[in-house]
């Protein structure tokens, strides 16, 4: 079974947009990140539900241009595990 993973609830976020990168505040935490895409746009769609990054990167190429060359999902996995260890997604145990 694929690795599962949770966003915050919205309301634990405040989110910035500054030209190509997203200050996002995390307040259970109380520390600010500075994201670069595609950071932002995958705890966006990433919604209330536990989510596979196979689902994540099936949300994305459905909302943005995605050249087809690209593994889009290994991109997501790349970033999930990133923003696991920096708190701002959870890893749901199976």
């Amino acid at each position: 079974m694929s690795q599962k993973y949770r966003a915050p609830p919205k309301d634990d976020l405040v989110w910035h947009d500054l030209d190509s990168m997203t200050l996002l505040y995390h307040r259970p935490s109380g520390i600010t990140h500075l994201l670069a895409d595609p950071a932002p746009a995958i705890i966006e769609v990433m919604g209330k539900a536990e989510v596979t990054a196979a689902e994540i990167a099936f949300r994305l190429t459905a909302l943005f241009d995605v050249d087809t060359g690209v593994d889009a999902e290994d991109i997501v996995i790349a970033r999930l595990e990133e923003l696991s260890a920096l708190g701002l997604v959870s890893r749901v145990s199976g």
